[in-house]
């Protein structure tokens, strides 16, 4: 009896070695949720720009109006790649996150540029 307990005692303690104790993915996995917390709050407040430049462009006539429809529709297409940069980064793996980190910075960025 005392002998099967000792080995049930080791046991778990071995699985929560291997399993429960890895302090680095749990760092990983926190700095990349605070990351995307962070790209996420200026996403929104890009969107929210995304949105006044398609208010502008409805607004406007002549020359205007050609321009920003044209600026509207390449910000469009870098709010796509955002919003996908941003969506990977929600399920990259610990090994993988600080890549897809770079590559939503990167795209949030250039939305960025591009609704300014």
């Amino acid at each position: 009896m005392l002998r099967t307990s000792v080995l049930c005692c080791a046991m778990a303690g071995l699985f929560g070695l291997t399993v429960g104790c890895n302090p680095t993915a749990e760092r990983a996995i926190k700095m990349r949720d605070d990351a995307v917390a962070s790209l996420k709050t200026t996403f929104d407040g890009l969107e929210k720009k995304f949105g006044e430049l398609k208010e502008k462009a409805d607004k406007a006539t002549g020359d205007e109006k050609v321009r920003l429809e044209t600026k509207w529709k390449e910000s469009s297409d870098k709010r796509q790649l955002a919003k996908m940069k941003l969506d990977e980064l929600k399920t990259a793996t610990t090994d993988k996150w600080e890549m897809a980190k770079n590559q939503a910075d990167s795209a949030v960025g250039e939305f960025k540029k591009a609704v300014e």
